[in-house]
């Protein structure tokens, strides 16, 4: 994570930046004089104001050197090397300071056969990384790098060695390393990935949706998009989330890397309009979650912590930790989202209107989040309506009837359309205007070309490697995690409490120990099925975003579908052994209770498995309610309880034997008359919801893919 801090001012006293301890923001770095700058907040006048003291050093505010300068909101101040923003609401200033690893922006080490620490250069590397040279039969010099933990690169092979050639350079996280004549060079690289797109086309079906887009985006910068309604901006997004096909020759390119892949795809974070998040859980533990779904074992216990303090202080959630995120309006539960995300630091955030829906002030402090975000290096792509965020970016990319409009920078924008008002960009916009562009584009000079190619194959074509990430384990958690969730919804709490014993009171008072045990036992598992269903069924639908997310950073789906199952199961399983109490208790029957407990547990471990399979496919918790009474009926249709199985059609009976109702029927009513049971009772329900699960896993990992 690229380090930095925040520093908060206070007026009616001198703030002092400099090397000098006795400053107030002291920083460590030999560009910086001991005394190099003040900050005071006039009263008469309501600005802060910095002075430059140094006079061997710069001082320097949106690029242009200063000795007076009055500060506004998002002014990039640079001492030294380290480079500051400042945010300012309503006269109260705050300063992200990024903190420097090193004084120098390349450090190198001369390298001998032998092994030698990299510990000691101030860099990004990971600690006991050690590197040596390697001269191969051909005479080839090469640099070999050895790490604690194991290297993934984009073809998911991993290894605790990597090996750089002789004038080749390759990124890990965010350093970059090179090697040349016998010299290993590291240096700072950013956090965020370049984006490159050629005669990029989306496809649905046949359908196509997008046409010929081009454009590139440098780590850091912050790319809006921006069109009326329909025109393919959220097309856009989509295909980059993996959910559209792009054209044969299309080309879309992260860091170098191809979109789709798989190791790359764990470091992108996706954003929708409305965010799913986990209403019943706090602030903290949000951020948390997503801590664990991102960051490694070692470092999540190290520094889950101190990240989760620093992100809540940057996104004004300090005060709202504790808070529910059920009771945050919609303007902070989309910042709650994207610090979840940034957990994990990832080097591409991708947001589908993130201002859709908010007023102006809360507008306009997304925006200046997200421009804090591009400031610590992370490269933002947005699609909006809103013009607010014409004001943050860096880039901008207009869309017409899924075709490039125009790309450039905003300035060029309100150029080529021959206006200033930023409402006016759209309503210029045209079929002509968009044709003119294409042709615009064809105009290029060769020269231009050349040079647009040379600076690309230079930017984006670096081998990129990863730090294999060892998730802290998950089985626990998301039993704990689903069993907050449960309990503190306060209607499902009751419902899962009174059911049971609704169900049961009501059997009690229809049956008798005149009453038949094969009825009685066909009550008992049609009540189990419908408990175990109703507890299951929207298990993985109602958070889907949030489980495809999690897989896609590489979340386990064994874990994930164990814990799913678990709480379901033990919640079914009491609630049946209620059930069966009234019952055994008005029919006077009382069969052994170790077989009991195994019985009623099969019982229940198949619709289970059904429920969350079912869940799995569903598109909407909706649709999962639909679906369960079309799950209930073949339960008691084709059991044996109402029809005999040997007087059923050839194709009820042969629908019959994937009826896990059907084993359950018979297992349960030897236990009651005390005879007995065939094994096959047992296995084919467990059987069935092995089949169950590996259906659902395989279907979730499907999902996680890109097209």
């Amino acid at each position: 994570m690229q380090s930095f801090k925040i520093i908060t001012p206070t007026k009616g006293n001198p703030f002092t930046i400099g090397r000098n301890l006795e400053n107030k923001l002291v920083l460590e770095n030999r560009m910086v004089s001991r005394f190099h700058a003040t900050i005071n907040f006039i009263d008469d006048q309501q600005h802060w104001i910095l002075k430059n003291l140094s006079q061997n050093s710069e001082t320097r505010v949106n690029g242009e050197l200063i000795q007076n300068k009055i500060l506004e909101d998002g002014d990039i101040i640079l001492f030294g090397l380290i480079q500051v923003r400042a945010t300012i609401k309503n006269t109260s200033l705050k300063l992200l300071v990024m903190e420097s690893f090193n004084d120098l922006p390349r450090q190198s080490k001369t390298i001998s056969d032998s092994w030698i620490s990299l510990d000691d250069l101030q860099s990004n590397l990971p600690k006991n990384t050690f590197v040596r040279r390697v001269i191969n039969s051909k005479n080839e010099i090469s640099a070999e790098l050895k790490f604690k933990e194991k290297i993934v690169d984009t073809s998911k092979k991993q290894s605790y060695i990597l090996k750089i050639k002789n004038n080749q350079s390759i990124k890990l996280s965010n350093c970059k390393i090179s090697f040349h004549d016998n010299e290993l060079t590291c240096e700072e690289a950013p956090v965020g990935f370049n984006v490159s797109a050629k005669n990029l086309d989306a496809f649905v079906g046949k359908k196509q949706l997008l046409n010929d887009l081009n454009f590139e985006l440098q780590a850091g910068k912050i790319l809006a998009i921006i069109g009326r309604s329909g025109q393919g901006k959220s097309t856009l997004l989509r295909l980059m989330q993996g959910q559209l096909k792009s054209g044969k020759f299309s080309e879309l390119k992260i860091s170098g890397i191809d979109y789709k892949n798989q190791e790359l795809r764990k470091h992108i974070a996706f954003l929708e309009q409305d965010p799913q998040l986990r209403l019943d859980l706090t602030v903290k533990e949000t951020l948390i979650d997503g801590a664990r779904c991102s960051m490694n074992c070692k470092n999540f216990s190290r520094e889950v912590l101190a990240r989760l303090e620093k992100f809540a202080e940057l996104f004004g959630l300090s005060e709202r930790l504790d808070h529910s995120i059920r009771t945050l309006s919609g303007g902070e539960s989309r910042r709650v989202a994207l610090a979840k995300e940034l957990m994990g630091n990832p080097g591409l955030i991708i947001l589908d209107e993130p201002l859709s829906g908010l007023d102006p002030y809360n507008s306009q402090i997304l925006c200046s989040h997200l421009k804090q975000l591009a400031f610590l290096g992370h490269t933002i792509i947005l699609t909006t309506h809103s013009y607010e965020a014409l004001e943050i970016a860096n880039q901008v990319l207009i869309i017409h009837h899924g075709k490039q409009a125009f790309y450039g920078t905003p300035q060029e924008a309100y150029h080529y359309f021959e206006t200033k008002n930023p409402q006016k960009i759209l309503t210029n916009l045209t079929d002509e205007t968009t044709i003119q562009w294409s042709k615009l584009l064809e105009k290029r000079t060769q020269s231009q070309t050349k040079f647009s190619e040379k600076i690309s194959d230079e930017t984006f074509e670096i081998s990129n490697y990863f730090i294999k990430n060892k998730l802290p384990s998950s089985f626990i958690y998301k039993i704990q995690l689903s069993a907050k969730q449960w309990f503190r919804d306060k209607g499902k709490f009751f419902a899962i409490l009174f059911q049971p014993l609704v169900i049961g009171f009501l059997f009690s008072q229809i049956f008798s120990n005149l009453s038949s045990l094969w009825i009685v036992a066909f009550a008992v598992i049609l009540s189990a099925n419908w408990l175990a269903l109703s507890l299951s069924i929207r298990e993985v639908v109602q958070e889907k975003e949030i489980l495809q997310t999690e897989f896609r950073k590489g979340v386990s789906i064994f874990s994930t579908l164990a814990a799913k199952a678990t709480l379901p199961t033990v919640v079914a399983w009491v609630q049946t052994l209620i059930v069966v109490l009234f019952v055994n208790f008005s029919t006077q029957n009382h069969p052994a209770i170790l077989p009991l407990l195994l019985s009623t547990l099969v019982m229940i471990l198949t619709p289970i498995s059904v429920g969350i399979c079912a869940s799995a496919f569903s598109k909407n918790s909706g649709q999962a309610n639909a679906i369960l009474p079309l799950l209930i009926i073949p339960q008691v249709a084709l059991a044996g309880a109402l029809v005999p199985v040997d007087q059923m059609s050839l194709i009820g009976r042969m629908l019959s034997y994937i009826t896990w109702s059907r084993y359950s029927q018979s297992n349960l009513l030897n236990l009651l008359l005390e005879r007995n049971d065939a094994l096959l009772n047992t296995l084919c329900p467990l059987a069935l919801t092995l089949c169950f699960y590996i259906v659902t896993a395989v279907k979730l990992n499907c999902s996680k893919k890109a097209k």
